[in-house]
């Protein structure tokens, strides 16, 4: 049976799409988990009222009966826009007609293939947004230590997309970036990355303007990326400005959905180095629960899951093992492994986007996957495939419009500086 570009179309919209959209949702760990948390909406802007803070009065105790002055309450919106997400694929058309000389099933099964690649291509890309999407790369451990303008600090410890960096980096040799004091959210300096070590996770920042003052304790610093020298080597044609921001955007960004995170309650306060600088140290359970305790104080919420690269796995469950007696099934089979982990009933994820160096803590009922549709591929007139123009092939395209927001940040933390 002989079908035209548009009735082949169709059939693929009909017997293939559905399950290729099924499939992007099952094979992400951490886009999964943000998937549970999905929220549509309409409209160029989706804003989120957050309370930031509260003055004084409102509440007093009084012998006289004088009633307090009135409170007052201090809020900000935070003004999420839509970020597009898009991946094409095109079909030949002499292959096409060599595949319409057998059967529909045949085209069906042909076209398969092309697009389940495109899924695989949108899968990684949505998954590693999660976590690095945006202009903050990641965060730096950073020793105690007065560092003055101009002068290298060499094999600082990096918690992040070290690829992401490392891509920048490599495009001219140098990557400007604000380093911002996560507990704070201010800008301390701004600085350049005068060198990056994928294999152990390490970089040497120079800072450009003010010096980097001694610390009480180490600091922990969101590498804002200021520059955008190949945004394009992941995303073709992108700038971070057009990613969806991801977990250590939301957490470490300077300025957050057009609210200056600076002198108000969206700061996270809940980073912890094990150490700074190049020294890094194993991850302890009393880290975690230091972590976990911490968050409660600040925002009064819970952890309800734990993220880590799956080779960090391994300093986990180091822990647990060395205090283990041998393990039994129900069969009376030895079993020297775990079928999940976690901590203090925490579920613990592990995922290849998460960087090495680091423990991501998370109350997930405070992010939001905000979506003007659920994504798909496009639809020109009843059918997924278009001519292109002056040239022997069909092509069709996937798209999502959306970003991911944290509404409150003091419930989540991070623990950074872990050997790896």
């Amino acid at each position: 049976m002989s079908l035209s570009t548009d009735e082949i179309g169709k059939l693929l919209k009909e017997f293939f799409l559905s399950p290729v959209q099924e499939q992007l949702n099952r094979e992400t760990i951490a886009l999964d988990m943000f998937e549970k948390a999905r929220v549509n909406w309409a409209g160029r802007v989706a804003i989120i009222p957050v309370h930031t803070g509260k003055g004084g009065g409102g509440v007093q105790f009084s012998n006289n009966g004088n009633v307090p002055v009135a409170s007052t309450q201090d809020f900000a919106k935070l003004s999420v826009e839509a970020r597009r997400l898009l991946a094409r694929f095109q079909v030949d058309g002499m292959v096409m007609t060599a595949a319409r000389k057998g059967n529909t099933d045949q085209v069906i099964n042909w076209m398969e293939g092309s697009m389940d690649l495109l899924v695989e291509d949108v899968r990684d890309t949505m998954n590693q947004m999660v976590f690095s999407g945006g202009s903050v790369m990641g965060f730096a451990t950073l020793p105690n230590a007065a560092t003055a303008p101009g002068a290298n600090i060499p094999n600082v410890g990096f918690f992040g997309d070290i690829q992401k960096l490392s891509l920048e980096f490599n495009a001219v040799g140098v990557t400007t970036c604000n380093l911002v004091n996560v507990d704070t959210g201010a800008i301390i300096t701004t600085a350049t990355v005068a060198a990056v070590d994928t294999t152990l996770c390490t970089i040497d920042l120079n800072p450009v303007v003010g010096a980097i003052g001694a610390a009480v304790s180490d600091y922990v610093l969101a590498i804002e990326v200021t520059s955008n020298n190949a945004p394009n080597a992941r995303l073709a044609g992108a700038t971070y400005a057009e990613e969806p921001i991801g977990i250590y955007g939301n957490l470490g960004s300077s300025v957050m959905f057009d609210v200056t995170r600076s002198g108000t309650a969206l700061n996270s306060n809940g980073f912890r180095p094990l150490v700074g600088g190049a020294t890094r140290a194993a991850l302890s359970l009393d880290q975690i629960q230091q972590a976990i305790d911490g968050v409660l104080n600040e925002s009064g919420e819970d952890i309800d899951v734990i993220f880590m690269n799956p080779l960090q796995r391994q300093s986990y469950t180091a822990l647990l093992t060395a205090n283990l007696q041998t393990i039994t099934d129900k069969a009376g089979r030895g079993d020297g492994g775990f079928t999940g982990l976690s901590y203090g009933g925490v579920e613990i994820r592990s995922s290849r986007s998460c960087g090495r160096g680091g423990v991501i803590l998370m109350s997930m009922k405070h992010w939001k996957l905000l979506q003007l549709d659920k994504g798909g591929f496009a639809d020109f007139d009843g059918s997924s495939l278009s001519r292109v123009s002056a040239t022997d092939a069909a092509e069709g395209y996937y798209r999502h419009y959306y970003n991911t927001a944290c509404t409150r940040p003091n419930a989540q933390a991070v623990i950074a500086g872990i050997s790896i």
